[in-house]
């Protein structure tokens, strides 16, 4: 079998912590070529630290010496359509870091060009591919929480990750700091909401950061069958990422961070079932921990970046779907589109009151 040829555009943080160790992790069926960046000495930093062939500081002159079948591109987004229509131009599979672009109107581009050329997109929606929530998919889909009535998240990210930092370019994202950490609450809303036709947004600022316009969030999705309730804060000083999905007859509770998943279903407050309640957590919890204890033991990865990168690798070597459409990137934006106005809207009004 020969080995997909790749190479990474952009060697930010996402790609030396995320990207990069996936790829090399699939030595079976690729072979990482060349790092590109505008940054030439970080590029060749890079790729001397992971033992990449090359390192190029032009797209267009990788593309032209390098026999390339797949580019990933960790790009900040406003650079995102423009790499990944060059390298789909020129017969190269794409997947991409989310959000997926700026706008929909340039994942349309994209998305005519991957159909133009035959060549494969899709978009990193890494959690996801996180067990606890693939499990959770499974089992809403199953009936065996009953019918779903609605969700619910929570999505906490330190200061010191991206609010503290003035020139870090998240605050350049249209909408701001919401702009990176949005679309994943966004993405894993959308795996049970269906056809989100309005949102609700309260933004507060409650750092005291100049660069900052928000940073804390209450986010309202109205699908055509169940709403979900967000919160989106960059204040703290921890990470936090929980999802919780309500049916009519169990609710489940993802911990994203421990990688747990329970299921409740205490239907009274007598003793009796508040006790079996009791254990019946206690037990999904300590089952929970012992099975990611041998996962890790045993070196199975639990990250949704390596999940879903050697998914798309097998979708291009076995002519498979992609583990996430470029459509599903593309509501991902529509969806961050109708927020980031409701945001801007409620600016205005306050600049016009003021």
């Amino acid at each position: 079998m020969n080995k997909l040829q790749v190479a990474i555009v952009g060697c930010g943080f996402v790609a030396q912590k995320r990207h990069i160790p996936a790829f090399l992790r699939l030595k079976k069926y690729v072979s990482l070529r060349a790092v590109c960046d505008l940054n030439y000495e970080l590029a060749v930093k890079i790729a001397k630290k992971f033992a990449i062939p090359k390192a190029y500081s032009d797209l267009s002159d990788m593309i032209s010496k390098e026999r390339l079948d797949l580019v990933d591109v960790c790009t900040p987004p406003r650079a995102h359509a423009s790499v990944a229509m060059k390298a789909m131009e020129n017969g190269c599979h794409v997947l991409l870091e989310k959000p997926m672009a700026h706008g929909v109107a340039d994942c349309d581009k994209m998305i005519k060009a991957s159909r133009e050329n035959g060549v494969k997109l899709s978009v990193i929606h890494n959690q996801r591919f996180y067990p606890p929530f693939i499990k959770a998919e499974e089992l809403v889909k199953n009936g065996a929480i009953g019918e779903l009535t609605g969700m619910r998240i929570i999505s906490l990210t330190p200061r010191e990750e991206y609010l503290i930092h003035e020139n870090h370019w998240i605050h350049k994202l249209p909408g701001g700091i919401i702009g990176e950490t949005g679309p994943h609450v966004i993405y894993m809303s959308l795996a049970f909401v269906k056809n989100v036709r309005n949102v609700r947004v309260v933004a507060r600022k409650i750092s005291d950061y100049p660069w900052v316009l928000y940073d804390d969030y209450r986010i309202e999705l109205e699908g055509e069958n169940i709403t979900s309730s967000i919160i989106v804060s960059h204040t703290n000083n921890y990470t936090m990422s929980e999802v919780e999905l309500f049916g009519t007859d169990y609710a489940l509770r993802l911990d994203l961070q421990s990688m747990l998943l329970i299921r409740y279903g205490r239907s009274s407050i007598k003793p009796i079932d508040v006790a079996i309640s009791s254990l019946s957590t206690a037990r999904q919890i300590v089952r929970g921990v012992a099975s990611n204890t041998l996962k890790t033991v045993f070196g199975k990865t639990m990250l949704g970046h390596d999940i879903m990168i050697e998914k798309f690798v097998k979708s291009i070597i076995n002519d498979q779907p992609v583990p996430v459409t470029p459509e599903e990137g593309r509501e991902t934006v529509r969806v961050m589109e109708m927020i980031v106005n409701k945001l801007e809207d409620s600016h205005q009004i306050t600049l016009n009151d003021s």
